[in-house]
């Protein structure tokens, strides 16, 4: 029989699932992204107690450094993969598949939703960080830090190398003890001396008279004083040179370290979320890791 003209064959059309929609399923990526900063504030919190536990103020009874710092980054290394693996997991095994995708595309699918659990869990833990639920945690930290340099450390950093060396040249044997003005004077002369790198012999020579005078000792004498007390700022000025030269590296090092845990915990997500998925297509049972009922 003939068609006409008018008669019109309508085929239907399948609608593609999730037409325009994101495949992202944010409740998902939230139960996973809020277990992975649980996981990471509880575990930074008990890693600080090992800390404080590994370190003193009497360096006889501390820890060395270098353990520690070894210490201190297998702990973040482990505390970073398990908690982005968990909160990875938990939003792999969460996602409701879209029946449109391959298994490969599936795989992609449940990977991203790691990789985004990662992104917002490291943003959760920078609020919680920054915040005082993380107070007790992060004082802890702190004291961690300080008491692994040990006493030394504490001591240093009080010290006063100008004010000791300008109290054992400014000193009197009479009864007339040195000025303000004649310290400010002579910290003078021993500051521009330490910025040029070298002490004037006039400077030199005027100091040396006046610590003469005022201690009642012969020139020479004198100016052997003033040599030694100058060498005395010169060695401290090269061990604040070096102090800050192992600050800068052990920044260096911490900033690489950081960005090599963070990556390590974003592959974690990724992998365990593509786990989850796997379990989830094949309805894993889990119940055998903790037991029958």
């Amino acid at each position: 029989m003939s068609m006409g003209t008018s008669d019109v064959i309508i085929t239907p059309r399948t609608a593609k699932a999730n037409s325009g929609g994101s495949y992202l399923e944010w409740s998902a990526i939230s139960g996973g992204a809020v277990l992975s900063a649980a996981i990471t504030t509880v575990m930074a919190a008990f890693g600080s107690a090992i800390g404080l536990s590994l370190v003193s103020a009497d360096t006889a009874r501390s820890s060395g450094l270098v353990g520690v710092a070894i210490a201190t980054g297998l702990w973040a290394i482990w505390i970073t993969v398990s908690a982005c693996g968990a909160g990875g997991y938990l939003a792999g095994r969460m996602r409701r598949p879209i029946g449109d995708a391959s298994d490969h595309e599936r795989h992609v699918r449940d990977g991203a939703h790691g990789l985004v659990v990662w992104a917002a869990g490291a943003l959760l833990v920078t609020m919680i960080a920054t915040s005082s639920l993380f107070g007790a945690a992060k004082t802890a930290v702190m004291g961690a830090a300080a008491a692994s340099g040990g006493a030394a450390a504490l001591i240093s950093q009080q010290s006063d190398p100008l004010g000791s060396v300008l109290d054992s040249v400014m000193r009197s044997t009479g009864s007339t003890p040195p000025t303000a003005a004649e310290r400010d004077e002579a910290s003078r002369i021993f500051l521009t001396g330490l910025t040029t790198g070298k002490l004037e012999p006039a400077d030199r020579d005027y100091l040396a008279s006046r610590v003469a005078a005022r201690m009642s000792i012969p020139q020479p004498e004198a100016q052997k004083r003033i040599d030694e007390a100058y060498a005395k700022l010169e060695q401290a000025k090269a061990t604040a040179k070096q102090a800050a030269e192992r600050a800068r590296k052990a920044a260096v090092i911490t900033a690489f370290m950081t960005a090599a845990v963070l990556l390590l915990g974003a592959a974690a997500a990724w992998l365990a979320a593509q786990l989850g998925g796997k379990h989830r297509d094949e309805e894993i049972d889990l119940g055998s890791l903790f037991g029958r009922r």
